[in-house]
């Protein structure tokens, strides 16, 4: 049982004008779907997996500006007139997306209103969730921040085991790895989560929501306003999400 993806499941029944247009792939892991500066050509559907935006530096320092699950979609936001990408977006463990020419998904939301306006929505809340993670990056301290990335990191996948290196979560943050060990060892010292190879598993989210900063409530806050505003697919928090036939 495949899960489907909210994002294009709120095309509600006109998602019949971008069907014949999708084709299955999938993405390996550490594969880079576009750089900066790069046109962007297609539109990814994410079924599975997770994929990073990355904003990168002059000297290669990359911090990560979004993440992008299912809910979502890489390089939707061509099809409301942003041709050319700002960020590195490359994959997160092996992806299963469906894939469609950005001219199609753009051709879909002239056609219907629906299709437009749920790009709308879903610029807005991309827009303030960068904002808003601009604005923690800058504000608050590590320790808070890989919090809020472990919990919204497992939102996206929607399952408490993340199955990454964690070079990648001080990658992400942009910052060196000896400022996240330490961390990760409190967190595991305290029953917050637990450490593998390559592997972190939540095992108190309520405690972790206790160690992070205002920022993961503001961002759960924006993303439940634009799923109040769906008529198909809701996008709640972890535990509450569920799988369904594609």
């Amino acid at each position: 049982m495949r899960r489907t993806n909210r994002f294009l499941a709120s095309f509600g029944p006109d998602v019949e004008l971008i069907r014949p247009h999708l084709r299955e792939v999938t993405l390996a892991a550490g594969q880079v779907l576009c750089e900066p500066g790069d046109r962007i050509r297609k539109v990814y559907f994410l079924h599975s997996g997770v994929v990073s935006k990355l904003t990168v530096f002059e000297d290669g320092t990359e911090i990560e500006c979004a993440l992008v699950g299912r809910e979502g979609a890489v390089g939707a936001l061509s099809a409301l007139g942003l041709q050319w990408a700002v960020t590195r977006d490359i994959c997160h463990l092996r992806v299963q997306a469906h894939v469609c020419d950005a001219a199609r998904l753009q051709d879909a939301a002239r056609a219907s209103e629906t299709i437009h306006a749920a790009l709308d929505r879903y610029c807005a809340w991309k827009m303030s969730y960068a904002i808003r993670n601009g604005a923690c990056n800058a504000r608050h301290p590590v320790e808070q921040r890989l919090c809020r990335w472990l919990l919204t990191c497992s939102d996206v996948l929607e399952e408490p085991e993340i199955r990454l290196p964690q070079d990648v979560f001080a990658k992400m943050l942009g910052v060196q790895r000896t400022s996240v060990n330490p961390i990760l060892q409190r967190l595991r010292a305290d029953g917050l989560i637990e450490l593998g190879r390559s592997r972190l598993t939540l095992k108190d989210r309520q405690g972790l929501i206790a160690r992070t900063c205002e920022c993961y409530e503001a961002m759960i806050a924006a993303e439940d306003t634009v799923a109040s505003e769906r008529q198909s697919a809701s996008i709640t928090r972890f535990e509450a999400r569920g799988t369904s036939a594609a």
